[in-house]
């Protein structure tokens, strides 16, 4: 019955990828590992979406949308369109919410055309959402198989916020089975792949959205953290990723397996193509002073500072004591240390202290109620 259950799933996922984007006899063969430039070379995307897609980051594309020189019909159809290519390379997807997408960019044009200008601060912008973040009316299964048919009765707290800024939401991308996980592969989607090398991780938990951004299938996506969740596949993927200090973003509304629990607390946080883009997420959300709605978070606005370079020092930590790092991480390191140093920053050695018992108990106060099920 498992087997039949998963089926079912993974058909209702296929049927929801955009028509427009199957690549069919495009596809390349499995033995072709880096599928980067696909998109671009496989004759699907038009030449205005490829701009659309590759030319402009989030601040820009929203800059454009607000003035009248896109449509949000116009985005949001190129982006599903190149997200419905980035699935079949990576299989980064859980569901597209195509119908739903361009009927949204065509009621936002409307008002635009009614208002005479953007009905919110990212009027129009197509963001993806990891799927533990619960959409209404939609499948919740954080990759459990014992959740797939769950449905979610209310959208999370942090979608209803960026809807009403103006957002598209467009898909919803891959975790691993119960999150937890520096990979991305469950029993009810497979394994998501990196798109630089498919032989290799997209990372986790938030691997779908790595992958989806790597190829450029999104500009912004919503992911979670609470151990390298966000971090760690944007890392992978060559992208930008934040994990945001606890109770500053609203996580009202995602499906975890630690509900309720009060040590060691996940996080929701965005994944991005520039640095700029996380800025305009965490600004988005954080002028609406989320907190009025959700008491648990601390009253502290987005701000924005100058940092002096010269003044600044950065402690670098070359190992946990536990475990080396293996030599291109190490290399990495390295040539990052040295380009701090060139602008300026101060660098020193930061000394780790007893990783192994920190491991010890945070590893025991993840799952501290063996994971019993809160409803």
């Amino acid at each position: 019955m498992t087997s039949v259950a998963i089926q079912r799933i993974l058909e209702l996922r296929d049927s929801s990828i955009p028509k427009d984007s199957l690549l069919q006899h495009s596809l390349p063969d499995e033995s072709v590992l880096d599928v980067s430039d696909v998109p671009n070379k496989c004759g699907i995307l038009s030449h205005d979406e490829i701009i659309i897609t590759e030319s402009y980051t989030a601040s820009q594309l929203v800059s454009l949308l607000a003035k009248g020189e896109l449509t949000a019909e116009q985005v949001i159809k190129a982006y599903l369109k190149r997200a419905g290519i980035a699935h079949q390379l990576t299989n980064c997807a859980t569901e597209f919410l195509g119908e739903e997408a361009i009927d949204r960019a065509k009621y936002l044009d409307e008002e635009f055309k009614k208002r005479g200008g953007p009905i919110g601060p990212i009027h129009g912008l197509p963001i993806s959402v990891k799927e533990m973040v619960a959409m209404r009316g939609r499948r919740i299964s954080s990759g459990w198989v014992k959740w797939i048919d769950r449905i979610a009765d209310d959208d999370a707290l942090i979608l209803k916020i960026l809807y009403e800024a103006g957002a598209i939401f467009y898909v919803r991308t891959t975790q691993p089975q119960g999150l937890m996980h520096l990979e991305c592969s469950s029993p009810v989607y497979g394994t998501t792949t990196n798109p630089f090398n498919r032989h290799l991780s997209s990372g986790g938990s938030s691997g779908g959205e790595g992958a989806l951004l790597g190829l450029k299938g999104s500009l912004i996506g919503i992911g979670t953290d609470i151990g390298g969740s966000i971090r760690f596949p944007a890392a992978s993927n060559g992208v930008y990723g934040l994990k945001p200090t606890t109770f500053r973003l609203p996580a009202r509304g995602l499906m975890v397996a630690q509900a309720g629990s009060q040590s060691i607390i996940g996080v929701i946080g965005p994944l991005a193509r520039t640095r700029e883009d996380i800025n305009l997420f965490m600004k988005t959300i954080l002028d609406t002073e989320p907190w009025r709605i959700d008491p648990s978070l601390v009253p502290i606005p987005w701000r924005t500072i100058t940092l002096d370079s010269k003044n600044l020092t950065v402690a670098v930590m070359w190992d946990d004591g536990v475990v080396r790092p293996h030599p291109p991480i190490t290399r990495a390191l390295c040539e990052t240390v040295e380009q701090l140093k060139n602008v300026g920053i101060r660098i020193i050695d930061w000394e780790p202290v007893d990783h192994q018992k920190s491991w010890d108990l945070i590893s025991a106060l993840y799952f501290c109620n063996g994971a019993e099920e809160e409803r």
